[in-house]
Order: C-alpha cells, then structure tokens, then sequence
C-alpha cells in the first residue's frame, strides 16, 4: 500500500473517529452568567441572520454550517474585525452546533478562528435581539459587561459559598433560584467601584445578601 493511500485511510479514520466522539461525549456546557461568555468571547454583534448553507470546511471538520450576517452593532472585538459578515458552527448539535433562524436578529457572541473565521455553538451566548431584558441590553450598550471583565463572577450553587473575594461576585442564580437564567444573569452586571472592589449593579443585585454565604440550612 503505498504512503499516500495510508496517508489517506488514516485522515478518514480520524475523522470517522473524531465525529463518533462527538456523538459519544455530546455537547456539555457548563452554566456562566452572561457576562461570563461575554468577556471570555472574542467577538460580541447584534446581527440579522440573512442566509445559511452547509458548507466544506476542513479535514478534520469536513462539514459546517455558514451563516450569512447582516451586522447591526459591534460591542467587541473592534480591534481584531471592524465587520463581521458570516460565522460558522459545526453541522451537528452533538459538537456543539447551534440552529439559528433567518431573518431574525441576534446577540451573537463568537470566538476567532486560525484562520479568521467567526465560530459560534451553544456554548456561547446566543440568543434573539428581541428576547434579552431590558437591563441585558442597557449593560450592552453602555459597556457594563465589557467593563466588568477585570472582576471575576463565580458561581454558587448552595446556600453555603464562600464569601467572594474583593474583586469577584458571587452569581447565586443556582442556588436561589435554581436556573441559569435568573434575576442575575437576567438584570446584572458585576462592575468595578472607584475603590477597585467589585459589586453587582442592577435590578438583580438585591439577591446577593451576606447570608447566602453561610446561611441556615
């Protein structure tokens, strides 16, 4: 057998082996505070989904979906793309996929790829314009979140955290209310102070009290 036909078997092998994997493991996401996927992107746009088609991409990932954008608003990543006009997500929701409609505008939050190219999955944050609070959209705007980045939220899924340090906050959506998408996620941003200490602000930072620390059981 000559090296390039095993060359060959072996690159479809691989691949064979990669996407059985995929279906093995699955996609696990575990649960961040938005503001968590917005500082951990490398890209964030409000955009209208215009077109999709599957598409060849690469060896390893023979397959993905391509989105044609229609970019409204950047909130970051000026200084690496000033226009963002298609993203791509793997073509199964077993890799991390995601199915995004047309003709509906979202938030889309995205990593760079090697070659420039914009990736999205469900593990970012993705969601219709229309269905963010108004607060989600008022932190966008004026940089709450991007702001925030230098402060550190960590989650607390009991009613026994430890007390965050001075410049973290404590995200206890899972431990009040049980979700990912509660008054927190939905309605704060975790924001520096002149003093350099960090805090929640916004309509949500009521849940935050010391005794969700070391509370009764």
């Amino acid at each position: 057998m000559s090296s390039l036909m095993s060359g060959s078997l072996f690159s479809v092998l691989l691949v064979l082996i990669l996407r059985l994997q995929e279906f093995v493991d699955g996609c696990t996401c575990l649960p961040a505070h938005p503001q968590v996927t917005f500082c951990n992107s490398d890209i964030v746009i409000r955009a209208l989904v215009t077109r999709k088609r599957l598409v060849s991409f690469n060896d390893l990932e023979p397959y993905m979906i391509k989105y044609a954008v229609k970019q409204e608003k950047m909130y970051k990543g000026f200084e690496k793309r000033k226009l963002v006009e298609y993203v791509y997500t793997a073509s199964s929701s077993a890799a991390c996929g995601i199915d995004l409609e047309t003709n509906i505008q979202y938030l889309i939050t995205g990593q760079i790829g090697i070659r420039g190219t914009i990736h999205i999955g469900l593990c970012n944050w993705i969601v219709p314009w229309d269905d963010l609070t108004s607060l989600q959209k008022w932190n966008l705007k004026w940089n709450k979140y991007e702001t925030g980045c230098c402060c550190q939220i960590v989650s607390c899924h009991n009613l026994h955290c430890s007390a965050p340090t001075k410049t973290q906050c404590a995200w206890t959506d899972l431990a009040y209310e049980k979700t990912p998408a509660g008054s927190q996620a939905k309605n704060s941003a975790c924001t520096k102070r002149e003093d350099g200490s960090c805090h929640w602000s916004g309509e949500g930072a009521a849940s935050v009290n010391e005794n969700i620390y070391y509370g009764e059981p």
